[in-house]
This record gives C-alpha cells, structure tokens and sequence, in this order.
C-alpha cells in the first residue's frame, strides 16, 4: 500500500465511528466518576462541577486527538 498525505484527514477523523466512539466513551466514563457528586450537589456546586468535568474532558481528549498540524496519511491499494 501506498502512503499519501490528504488534505482533509481531520475532518476524516471526526467523522471516523470509531474514534466518535472513543471521544464518547471517555465523556460517559467521566460522567459516571462524578455522577454521585452531581446528584448532591446544588446549583453553584452542580456549575463548578460541570465546568470541571468538561475541563477534565478537554485535558483527556487532547491525549487522544492528534495535533491539528500534523500531516494527515490516508492509505490506497497499490494499484492507485
């Protein structure tokens, strides 16, 4: 197979099922680490929390998704 750089990989990216569902899975796992506190906690705290949440999501996911400037590869038969 050949490789070749492609202009659009990260769009091929967030539209790939695969990694959609690893972006969830991460966010489900979250959530349920901080469900209990949720449920308790009233409405500032419930606030704080979910701005946390998404903080944590945010520093979680940008191990999983590859830099914005890397140089995308898409891979073709040999034939091509």
């Amino acid at each position: 197979m050949k490789h070749r750089i492609v202009a659009d990989g990260q769009d091929r990216l967030q539209r790939n099922p695969e990694f959609k569902a690893r972006l969830r899975q991460l966010r489900v796992s979250i959530l349920e680490r901080h469900a209990s506190e949720l449920a308790k906690a009233g409405l500032f705290r419930r606030s704080i929390l979910r701005w946390q949440i998404w903080m944590e999501y945010r520093r979680e996911r940008q191990k999983i998704v590859p830099s914005s400037e890397l140089l995308y590869v898409s891979r073709f038969s040999a034939g091509d």
